[in-house]
């Protein structure tokens, strides 16, 4: 029902998916294509600043809003372009890559793939269609892309990571508030020099963050790009919206907006908490869509223990059908039973400039958690908090 397709189907105007029109956008650049389940948007961000810090002048087109750009979207004017592509719906196999970036491969999109065999086969599919003298550049820490990428019969592959006998791996990581800090080991192969890069900062926080930086570093070092660039993009480089965002400090208390929406992805966001060392972390999670809570409910419980105090809206359907088994008040009362009065359901968003004030205190940190509409919410607060009589 969406207003601009009606209109184009009515007036015979030509419409594209997304992924057809990177494909054509592509096919006459120099293209780097990240995807995986999980850090994506950073990645493609982070590799986009190294170039642009490098002069390459690359385009970039990103799923999120990066705070430097201010869009989704940056126009350069070289032959250079870094895209990410959305795995969501399997289109990332319309897409040839020069240079192609795999982040993880976790469980996720079962809507559309159905089992986790089938979505492996479309990161499979989408390995194959480097070209011959392409590279396909990969997480060594994610065991299931590792066994992926070694079916592959393409010659140049390079992996990264923390583990050792990754290509590219961090070692002597230092996370606290004022950044990431850590070395690089680069080991020689047939399309890099062998190397180690000592103090490395980059200006965000967290090991997933340092992970996705590997990708750039991975991708800098094949195009030649100098230490000197590679650092200061890094250095400079402040994010993207909604991952990990400071909204506001009221009264001494941290509210953050975060797009995680997957298990894997709220771990790190706490495990990011937990190195600011808070007196206690409180989540509002927005469950986004009913087939994903449903399929991962177990994973959601477990890692959802791992915070102070729990509210829990109703799911964000995403234009699914609502399951009728899958509810806030299950999952409440099921976090329940290990830990009394520990997750609560949030039954009104306008309650939460009240719960705020009589659940956090000075030193704590309150992370509202999912890709619906919960960052609405959040971004109204501080408003609504400023109105409290005290």
């Amino acid at each position: 029902n969406n207003s601009e397709l009606r209109f184009a189907k009515k007036n015979k105007i030509l419409v594209y998916k997304r992924s057809d029109m990177l494909a054509a956008l592509m096919k006459y650049n120099e293209s780097i294509a990240v995807t995986g389940s999980h850090g994506k948007t950073t990645t493609t961000s982070l590799i986009s600043s190294v170039l642009e810090s490098a002069n390459f002048d690359p385009t970039t087109i990103i799923g999120g809003v990066v705070n430097k750009y201010k869009s989704t979207t940056r126009i350069g004017k070289s032959n250079w372009m870094v895209v990410e592509a959305d795995e969501s719906d399997g289109s990332l196999i319309n897409l040839f890559p020069k240079i192609a970036v795999i982040t993880n491969i976790n469980k996720e999109h079962m809507d559309f793939y159905k089992t986790y065999e089938n979505l492996k086969k479309y990161f499979f599919y989408f390995i194959n269609n480097i070209p011959f003298d392409g590279v396909a550049i990969y997480c060594k820490d994610n065991s299931d892309l590792k066994h992926l990428i070694l079916k592959s019969k393409k010659k140049n592959k390079i992996s990264y990571g923390f583990r050792k006998g990754s290509d590219v791996r961090a070692t002597n990581i230092l996370i606290n508030e004022k950044g990431s800090f850590f070395d690089i080991s680069i080991k020689k192969t047939n399309l890099l020099k062998k190397e180690t890069i000592k103090n490395i900062q980059l200006n965000v926080l967290g090991k997933h963050n340092i992970e996705n930086s590997l990708a750039a570093v991975t991708v800098a070092k094949i195009l030649n790009i100098s230490t000197f660039n590679l650092k200061n993009a890094f250095k400079k480089f402040n994010g993207v919206k909604r991952r990990f965002t400071l909204v506001c400090n009221f009264r001494g208390v941290k509210i953050i907006d975060d797009y995680a929406h997957h298990p894997e992805e709220i771990k790190a966001t706490l495990n990011l908490a937990k190195i600011l060392k808070p007196k206690k972390i409180i989540v509002i999670f927005q469950p986004h869509r009913f087939s994903r809570f449903k399929s991962l409910y177990l994973e959601f419980k477990k890692v959802l223990r791992n915070c102070d105090k729990l509210y829990v809206t109703d799911v964000y359907a995403a234009g699914e059908k609502k399951i009728k088994s899958v509810t806030k008040e299950t999952f409440v009362n099921e976090m329940n039973k290990n830990k009394k009065n520990f997750a609560e359901p949030l039954n009104n968003f306008n309650n939460l400039p009240q719960i705020i004030l009589n659940e956090a205190g000075r030193g704590d940190i309150v992370i509202f958690i999912g890709a619906g509409d919960i960052s609405k919410w959040v971004n109204n607060l501080p408003k609504k908090l400023n109105k409290l009589k005290f």
